[in-house]
């Protein structure tokens, strides 16, 4: 037989592989060239999430850090914080699997407390879409996803979530390398509502994280249901805010509203 020759790809051989799969129950794994491309696809997908985690996040993190310089910047008069995260691998590939496609692997909020010493509503909106307006116009390296901007400001949901979702491209010209971040802007009010109203993560993810917790038997696989959190922390050397990430620990008891130790404890004597 010529090493050419592969006999698998003759028609006779294609039908007799697919009954022997049919009839053994694995079909499903003779793949059409469409399907086979899919896969692919979908690989490359969820190996992107490990190149922005161990990749990319150094350099999210500096443009988040750069960001907030500038915001200050811009905003003298405005009090904002900034809480930023790694979405958890499982949360990504849920997603994907609903969506298609997931852009916020890196997310970060904007939380507006106060303009001009003045708490009024209308006026920290108002200060939402000049905010908005900023982070899209002054760095060239950064580009707009104009399909992924959601106002919900204007039109909240229908469980009284309101915010400003923008979605960005960043480039970085000294690695030739770009990524997503989405950015939410809002109020302190509304992120009130977003922790604890009807809109609040906790009453939706509550009955979630408590099956994520059951499969969770050591380190490893916590931390493929847990986000990274990040936080701002003054740099005495360098004289300027520096983003860090959080311990596993912290971010396993923010998440989980329980110690992880406490929680290996109390499963061990559960399975006992």
């Amino acid at each position: 037989m010529s090493p050419k020759t592969n006999p698998l790809e003759s028609n006779e051989n294609r039908e007799i592989s697919t009954a022997l799969a049919q009839k053994i129950g694995l079909a499903q794994f003779v793949l059409s060239p469409e399907h086979r491309a899919a896969l692919e696809n979908r690989s490359n997908l969820i190996r992107l999430y490990d190149t922005y985690t161990n990749d990319y996040l150094k350099y999210y993190m500096k443009n988040v850090e750069a960001e907030n310089t500038s915001l200050h910047t811009a905003f003298k008069n405005v009090d904002f914080y900034i809480m930023s995260r790694v979405k958890s691998k499982h949360n990504y590939i849920e997603k994907l699997n609903k969506k298609g496609e997931a852009l916020d692997i890196f997310g970060d909020k904007i939380i507006i407390l106060s303009a001009d010493g003045k708490t009024d509503e209308d006026l920290l909106i108002q200060k939402a879409y000049e905010v908005e307006h900023f982070l899209l116009t002054h760095n060239p390296n950064v580009t707009e996803v104009a399909r992924k901007r959601k106002d919900y400001i204007a039109e909240p949901k229908e469980n009284g979530y309101s915010s400003l979702h923008t979605t960005r491209i960043v480039y970085i010209p000294d690695e030739d390398i770009s990524f997503y971040r989405e950015t939410q802007i809002k109020t302190f009010r509304m992120r009130e509502t977003e922790k604890n109203g009807t809109a609040g993560h906790s009453s939706v993810y509550k009955n979630t994280r408590d099956l994520f917790l059951e499969k969770i038997n050591n380190k490893c696989s916590a931390e493929f249901f847990l986000p990274k959190y990040m936080h701002f922390e003054f740099d005495r050397k360098s004289r300027s805010d520096k983003l860090v990430l959080d311990t596993f620990e912290s971010n396993f008891k923010y998440y989980f509203g329980i110690n992880f130790d406490e929680f290996m404890q109390m499963r061990a004597i559960h399975l006992r």
